[in-house]
């Protein structure tokens, strides 16, 4: 039953519904130029989340590697935008607990935080929340902080947008336009994440 309920949220989301387009070629993962570093190509993933083995999907390195190239996407016979569905798959696998604990995603989770918060960025608000979750990077980073605030090249003062409220409203209904099929895939998130973030 899990697995049925998994299966329906991917396809619900934003690009999640064309992974039943795929037909099994192969397209995707030939082209991919991170295929060698996968657990498992973009063909074999989708495979095995419409067969319902969503514990090994989330357990996959195969979306944090992808590089959002597109050229799987250009080169699928199929036309499935092939960057969506990862996309897709990450949000789920996050949303689990299954997010790596890597440096990237941390920053990548720091800049959709500041920005869902202050409708803008504010880097010194972004590296405070990243900082909290990779602390041993504030002190091999302090001297390069520093130096940025000496040379006023990073603000301290969190200017937001000047209406935050209304600037989560929009982002809230730009996911429901794209839930619901109005709104272009890549419309819903930040930093190319369509949707939340992680």
């Amino acid at each position: 039953m899990e697995a049925r309920g998994l299966l329906k949220e991917l396809l619900e989301m934003p690009g999640g519904d064309q992974i039943l387009k795929c037909i099994q070629c192969g397209t995707c993962t030939g082209s991919c130029p991170m295929a060698q570093a996968m657990d498992y190509g973009p063909r074999r993933l989708f495979a095995m989340a419409k067969g319902g083995d969503f514990h090994e999907v989330f357990k996959a390195n195969t979306y944090w590697i992808c590089a959002s190239c597109y050229f799987c996407t250009v080169r699928c016979p199929r036309g499935i935008k092939i960057t969506d569905i990862m996309y897709a798959l990450k949000r789920m696998a996050v949303a689990r607990g299954y997010a790596p604990r890597e440096r990237s995603v941390y920053i990548y989770q720091a800049f959709k935080e500041t920005v869902e918060e202050y409708g803008r960025l504010s880097e010194a608000k972004m590296m405070q929340k990243y900082l909290k979750k990779s602390p041993l990077d504030a002190v091999k980073n302090a001297s390069l902080g520093l130096k940025l605030l000496l040379k006023r090249r990073m603000e301290l003062k969190v200017r937001p947008v000047k209406d935050p409220a209304a600037f989560k409203a929009m982002l809230t209904k730009a996911r429901e336009l794209a839930r619901e099929g109005e709104a272009p895939a890549g419309s819903s998130g930040l930093c190319g994440i369509k949707g939340d973030i992680l």
